[in-house]
């Protein structure tokens, strides 16, 4: 969500939505990927969603592009371009943001087993790091934003 959070500042810029509408989007779109995990933010928040992991395994199929090209042009040719734009971002956020842990991501699942994997352990050291990294220039970009 933190990492959500800052894609949606840097690319705040570039859309016509009121930040109080793109940023819930962008960071609710973050948790998106993560439906096929049982207990995930995600299937707390929404328990309909509960159903995925039953037939979709951790970091498969919902950890690939494809779910957020389809989340993409179906909102976009629905003439709600900007909307799509909030989802495609925090959505994408979240793969990007996988792609450094050790578990890494299969971006293109199921037509590879290829995975982009990274040196940070989820729950380590680095991850925490990262986190307040990412705190930091959060609150440095909503001052930006808010000062300009």
């Amino acid at each position: 969500m933190a990492i959500g959070l800052l894609a949606g500042l840097l690319v705040l810029s570039f859309t016509s939505l009121s930040p109080l509408l793109f940023l819930p989007l962008v960071v609710f779109a973050s948790l998106w990927p993560d439906v096929d995990h049982e207990n995930s933010k995600i299937n707390r928040l929404v328990p309909v969603t509960r159903v995925v992991p039953i037939f979709f395994s951790h970091r498969g199929f919902f950890h690939s592009v494809f779910p957020p090209l389809a989340i993409y042009g179906l909102i976009y040719y629905a003439g709600l371009p900007q909307i799509a734009l909030a989802l495609t971002v925090g959505y994408c956020s979240h793969l990007l943001s996988d792609c450094f842990t050790r578990l890494g991501c299969n971006l293109i699942h199921p037509l590879s087993t290829f995975r982009i994997q990274g040196p940070i352990f989820t729950d380590g050291l680095m991850e925490y790091i990262l986190f307040g990294t990412v705190m930091v220039a959060n609150g440095a970009l909503i001052v930006v934003k808010l000062v300009a």
